[in-house]
């Protein structure tokens, strides 16, 4: 922990007006440092963020106080009596990459009595009440959206709604090695108490994935954001990072979302996953692939926000692919995965001609 420490290099940050006018590069030190307010209008403009965003508690907020430790409180106590905890335990290995299930109520107890081995707790359930003011941005409630639909069919996605929110508990010195969040989503995270060092790859690309997994590190630039509670961070999908908890015990929520611009990147991610499981920690979920065929009737519907329709047949080879992998037992799913979706039918042999809603020319490939 110490070298890491000392290797420490903060990030820059600009204004939601630098970046809104494109005053930032590819592959920087930069974030945006804002309210929330302005970070609903870069998501509301912009679409998927391209830098990660800051959002700073209130100075000197004593209801705001009051809140985060009722919080932290009322989770503890919903955690102490809820099922085993996914725990990855660095007095073990500190390059631990395999989480193990540990009782809640003793886990929590070494937790706050601030004995015992360093622990990083994972997927724990959130209380379904939680705000999630992000969803609400047109874009950015497609995987609810994808739920909603699936109900309907009679397909069960619970393993999906339940692995995009979640919360999270370190001890100090609770280091996570690099690595991508799954499936490519855009991550929003609260801190509820505690202090983090969120340490970020600058380069953000396939190439330096594959460098990652071949060498077995990161050896590139990266940069720090420091969190305190009260404040949120949004990641952008597929950014390269460790995470370091200081001082105090830390808590987090965590929201995942996908947006129908990045389809492909999702396939993409995906399949790199299931190649190499150890650039992301923690499984995929065991639906997937039925999400993506609802979100691909999306996308032939013309719904807004998708890629040309002419880039489909790309991401069904993709599809494909993944799950050729998936059968082939190269991936580990989650537990109860829910209904099995099989090969998705595209809807041309009924409708050859159908115009999508939003007018994109339809492609005649498949």
């Amino acid at each position: 922990m110490l070298k890491c420490m000392i290797t420490l290099e903060l990030g820059e940050p600009i204004t939601k007006s630098d970046y809104i006018r494109g005053n930032w590069e590819e592959g920087s030190n930069k974030f945006v440092i804002c309210s929330r307010e302005e970070a609903q209008e870069i998501l509301r403009e912009t679409g998927p963020p391209r830098l990660p965003i800051l959002i700073l508690p209130i100075p000197n907020d004593e209801v705001g106080r009051r809140k985060l430790i009722r919080y932290c409180h009322k989770l503890i106590r919903r955690i102490k009596s809820g099922p085993p905890l996914h725990v990855f335990d660095y007095s073990k290995a500190a390059n631990n990459h395999d989480p193990e299930l540990m009782p809640a109520e003793q886990t929590m107890q070494q937790y706050e009595g601030g004995k015992g081995p360093v622990l990083n707790i994972l997927n724990i359930p959130m209380d379904s009440e939680e705000e999630d003011w992000m969803s609400k941005i047109k874009g950015f409630n497609l995987v609810p959206k994808i739920c909603e639909e699936a109900k309907k069919r009679g397909i069960d996605l619970s393993s999906l709604l339940k692995a995009i929110r979640v919360n999270l508990v370190a001890t100090p010195d609770a280091m996570s090695l690099d690595h991508i969040d799954k499936h490519r989503f855009i991550t929003r995270l609260k801190l509820w108490s505690g202090y983090k060092f969120w340490n970020i790859a600058c380069e953000q690309d396939r190439k330096m994935l594959e460098e990652v997994v071949k060498s077995g590190e990161y050896s590139g630039e990266r940069f720090t954001i420091f969190l305190e509670a009260g404040c949120e961070l949004i990641q952008p999908a597929g950014t390269l990072h460790s995470v370091l908890s200081h001082e105090e015990n830390a808590i987090t929520s965590c929201f995942m979302y996908w947006h129908p611009s990045i389809i492909q990147d999702i396939l993409d991610q995906t399949l790199f996953e299931i190649r190499y499981p150890d650039i992301t920690n923690d499984a995929h979920v065991g639906c997937f692939v039925q999400a993506m065929e609802i979100l691909f009737d999306f996308w032939e519907d013309g719904e807004p926000g998708f890629p040309d329709i002419e880039e489909m047949p790309k991401a069904e080879d993709t599809l494909e692919m993944i799950k050729n992998e998936l059968s082939q037992a190269k991936a580990c799913p989650r537990s109860n995965p829910g209904t099995q979706a099989g090969k998705r039918k595209r809807r041309e042999a009924k409708q050859p001609a159908r115009k999508p809603k939003n007018g994109r020319k339809r492609s005649t490939t498949s």
